[in-house]
């Protein structure tokens, strides 16, 4: 048995394809590299353009009767937006600068009024220790006192009885001329008795 030939559209296709392309290619390729063709595409063009500038105004009529915004409207707001988020974002660094000074002044607060808390404790101890060391002064000096007047009372008595002896003694060495005088006239008596009977 022979086998049966299968039709296959898609080697048809490409018989075709092949056997024509080559001519219409060349016909195409022609037609487009005249003059004609030229003024025919940018008459369409023309056309195509003065068509879409009818379009947008109309567009922009319509949008602006109905208060609709239109592209324009969209890229000014667009560009405000980007304004604004430049000027935001710039706000944000000087806040952020900002918050970052405060920060740091806080804390610098802070340590000054840890410093300030320990001075005024450092006062509050020393004001205590003044007033032992004036406690202390006042007791000292009233025993200075005490002191100075036992002393004195003690040299009054010293001095009395100093002086008491001195008297005592004044008196004995006025005492002792006067015996001793007496105590000669006697002997020079008996010699002026002795001297005539030796004669």
């Amino acid at each position: 048995m022979e086998q049966q030939k299968v039709f296959d559209p898609f080697q048809a296709w490409k018989d075709v394809y092949d056997k024509t392309e080559s001519y219409w290619g060349k016909v195409i390729g022609d037609n487009m590299n005249r003059e004609e063709f030229s003024q025919l595409m940018g008459n369409v063009l023309n056309m195509n353009l003065q068509y879409q500038q009818a379009v947008n105004e109309v567009t922009g009529r319509y949008l602006h009767q109905v208060n609709v915004p239109t592209k324009e409207d969209v890229a000014n707001v667009a560009s405000l937006v980007i304004n604004v988020e430049e000027k935001v974002e710039l706000l944000e660094e000087q806040f952020d600068d900002r918050f970052g000074e405060l920060e740091a002044q806080q804390e610098s607060a802070s340590a000054l009024k840890k410093d300030v808390t320990k001075l005024k404790s450092d006062v509050k101890s020393l004001d205590k220790k003044l007033d032992k060391v004036l406690s202390l002064l006042e007791g000292q000096q009233k025993t200075q006192d005490e002191l100075k007047e036992t002393i004195q009372k003690q040299i009054k008595t010293q001095g009395e009885q100093l002086q008491a002896q001195l008297l005592e003694k004044q008196e004995k060495l006025a005492e002792k001329p006067k015996a001793e005088a007496k105590s000669e006239a006697k002997p020079s008596n008996a010699q002026k008795t002795e001297q005539p009977a030796r004669k």
